[in-house]
């Protein structure tokens, strides 16, 4: 009689030996049908970003800073207005329009002519055009542009007033935040300080590199004549 086959731990071992090893479960119809979604919409994006950036280059190379004012003006239109039908994310609108390597910039360098420009019913309609890109479907994400956080303190009784501004108008406190920081300041509104700046400064670094220690002064019983 063979006791080996009928006993409990035989028994246990062939039960396991007939589970197939690494066993995944199949994805569910749902599952596939979404990941399919999923590639189909990064291969979209990624075929009109890079008729987009095609498109912005070939602008980029018709800049000319030499033009008059309203030549410049006229033609910081004529880019927005050809990237507005292409725009794949608001993010590389602005980018490519106000960001801080786009045309408005590059074509308005110095301080009081930004200004300006700033002050112009040309900026006002890239402004517009901006926030009917913002308004679409479009991908909240830009996948050629990572995203930053930003720390702001403020007093209670401003986030509760900018809390409920953003309920009044149904969008999220998010969403409001980055349309004021869209739109032109008062430069008389920003008040001055003769105090220190305080905070992180802009950029990567964030602070200011530490001093080298200095030196410790010789003791003066070991420098003096005669001490050796």
């Amino acid at each position: 009689m063979n006791f080996e086959s009928n006993s409990p731990a035989a028994n246990a071992s062939n039960a396991w030996d007939m589970v197939p090893e690494n066993r995944i479960a199949p994805k569910s119809s749902s599952s596939r049908i979404r990941d399919k979604a999923a590639d189909e919409a990064g291969e979209k994006l990624a075929a009109e970003m890079k008729a987009f950036n095609n498109v912005a280059a070939e602008l980029k190379a018709k800049r000319n800073p030499a033009l008059p004012a309203a030549a410049r003006r006229a033609f910081v239109v004529e880019t927005a207005t050809e990237l507005f039908g292409l725009a794949p994310t608001w993010t590389a609108f602005y980018r490519e329009t106000l960001g801080s390597d786009g045309v408005s910039r590059a074509l308005f360098a110095k301080a009081e002519e930004a200004k300006g420009y700033e002050c112009s019913p040309e900026h006002a309609k890239i402004l517009e055009m901006l926030t009917v890109l913002r308004s679409r479907d479009l991908p909240e994400n830009d996948p050629h542009e990572p995203q930053r956080m930003i720390t702001v303190r403020i007093p209670k009784s401003l986030h509760d007033a900018i809390c409920n501004e953003a309920n009044d108008l149904e969008v999220s406190v998010n969403k409001l935040c980055i349309s004021k920081l869209l739109q032109r300041i008062d430069l008389g509104m920003i008040p001055s300080s003769s105090q220190k700046r305080r905070g992180r400064r802009p950029g990567t670094a964030g602070s200011k590199p530490a001093k080298a220690a200095k030196p410790a002064k010789p003791d003066s019983a070991s420098t003096s004549p005669g001490s050796e």
